[in-house]
């Protein structure tokens, strides 16, 4: 992490604590939203090339880094997590960036709270025609649930070094915060994660801001296919689509500088700095 970055936790409803990491500054504010089971310092790499123009705040989900355990007695919701914390640091109309996880809970919360946002970057979001059932999910779930804690009686440097050898391709440089977010994973929340995600066309229908969804390839394990991603286009008020070739679930884990490209870009064209 870089020294001149601050990290503070916030406290919101249920007594719910939110961990974040913040770069900072009077700058355009974009808060970066993780996927399910890595935390909010998996976007340095990114952070520390936007900071010069934008204030960049990296959330651990609840559940997730150093954010609360998951608590049966308390809410598990992510996008009132999300307008909680926003509120909380009196955030101005962020822009939100989220990949997998985190690209649904902004694309739910841009549709909820339209006001709150000025733009949203949806990384390979669980956008899909593929009709999985509440038990084909479930199951999923729980599978996960049992590598994580296998990956648990693993070191960081284990983890590492098996992720190199599964992902070749993968950015050296985000690989250790990536690791010890496996570690650092509360694996109760494969029990409470949503088992079926709603219909994205009703998402992508009612979303507002301007919107750019970034995938890969569906062989290498992205989930947006091209022809979801033409369709979802049509669909926003102000979409755009991009494909990066070479990557898969984790676009900016694989092709780095091509999405590092297409983000700035992006914001550039939505965001005055």
């Amino acid at each position: 992490m870089q020294e001149n970055w601050t990290q503070k936790t916030v406290t919101i409803k249920d007594d719910i604590d939110i961990f974040y990491t913040r770069t900072g500054g009077e700058k355009p504010q974009i808060v970066l939203l993780h996927g399910i089971t890595d935390n909010g310092l998996c976007w340095e790499q990114l952070a520390r090339d936007l900071e010069e123009n934008y204030d960049l705040i990296m959330i651990d989900a609840y559940g997730h880094g150093k954010s609360s355990r998951v608590d049966p007695e308390k809410r598990f919701d992510m996008v009132e997590d999300l307008h909680d914390f926003i509120l909380s640091l009196k955030l101005k109309k962020p822009g939100i960036i989220g990949h997998s996880m985190g690209a649904e809970v902004g694309a739910e919360f841009a549709v909820k709270y339209p006001e709150l946002l000025s733009l949203l970057i949806l990384e390979d979001p669980p956008w899909s025609d593929l009709r999985v059932t509440e038990a084909q999910s479930k199951t999923s779930m729980q599978q996960w649930k049992k590598r994580n804690l296998s990956a648990k009686k693993k070191s960081v440097k284990e983890l590492i070094k098996l992720k190199k050898k599964e992902s070749p391709n993968w950015e050296e440089v985000i690989l250790g915060e990536w690791a010890q977010s496996k570690l650092d994973l509360d694996p109760k929340i494969f029990d409470f994660y949503p088992a079926n995600h709603g219909e994205w066309r009703d998402l992508a229908k009612s979303i507002r801001v301007p919107t750019l969804i970034i995938t890969g390839d569906t062989e290498l394990g992205a989930i947006v296919t091209p022809k979801v991603g033409v369709e979802a286009i049509q669909i926003l008020n102000t979409g755009e689509f991009g494909h990066i070739s070479a990557a898969g679930h984790c676009v900016r884990y694989e092709q780095y500088q091509p999405y590092l490209t297409m983000t700035k870009l992006f914001l550039k064209r939505n965001m005055a700095v």
